[in-house]
């Protein structure tokens, strides 16, 4: 059997990962600089757009890794990269919550 070419879905969760963390991390900066209170319940409700559109490629991700079996690796790797994310969202939230 005839390898696939690497998915390029690859390539868009990584792009994804990086743009969810780029823009929690402004909406986090933006309340710690600003201390404008409406800003933590826009932050929420980013972590749970964010969540849900990244567990849903999360989700096309793991699919792909049966898919394409050549790619698990880079596959996995990305995965760990997206869920990455997670602990960034915490820490963020912990230390808003806190201030």
């Amino acid at each position: 059997m005839k390898d696939l070419p690497e998915p390029k879905i690859i390539e868009t969760c990584q792009r994804i990962a990086i743009i969810s963390a780029a823009i929690g991390t402004a909406i986090f900066a933006f309340y710690i600089f600003s201390k404008i209170g409406e800003t933590l319940f826009f932050g929420l409700m980013y972590i749970a757009a964010a969540g849900l559109i990244n567990g849903i490629y999360l989700i096309v991700l793991g699919v792909s890794c049966f898919i394409y079996k050549a790619h698990w690796r880079k596959i996995v790797t990305t995965m760990v990269f997206m869920l990455a994310n997670i602990p960034l969202s915490i820490i963020y939230s912990l230390i808003a919550f806190k201030l």
